[in-house]
């Protein structure tokens, strides 16, 4: 079965309810580009750097809606994600701009050379 079917099945069932959702899509190989178009301007995707969905993005930059985060090794993937769900979390709270400091900037995160994936990510749990 085609991934993009399934995510349009997803997003269906999920948005039912009417309520904000946010997807956050990782992939590497060129299957995983067609789920990649699929996805909305609030959403993300994280393809792995220099893989088949990379390359197929990178030529196709246009199809695709959600914000781009690559990624290259555990260390990476690890990161980006905790932040993209830390961005939804923190975007979804709503807290004003007048209590965010003026300073307060993002860093580029530096990427490193390709390696297994062989860790669990531990996702922050919010009670709804």
């Amino acid at each position: 079965m085609c991934k993009g079917v399934v995510i349009d099945r997803i997003k269906a069932s999920v948005f039912a309810d009417g309520k904000k959702k946010h997807f956050i899509y990782l992939g590497d190989g060129k299957g995983d580009f067609c789920p990649s178009t699929k996805l909305r301007a609030d959403d993300y995707v994280m393809p792995r750097k220099d893989f088949p969905v990379w390359d197929l993005i990178c030529s196709n930059p246009l199809l695709v809606k959600a914000g781009v985060h690559e990624w290259s090794s555990w260390d990476d993937q690890q990161r980006i994600l905790l932040h993209l769900i830390n961005t939804i979390l923190f975007d979804d709270i709503r807290i004003p701009s007048s209590l965010i400091a003026s300073d307060c900037k993002l860093d580029t995160i530096p990427i490193s050379t390709q390696e297994p994936l062989q860790q669990v990510v531990s996702v922050p749990l919010i009670a709804c």
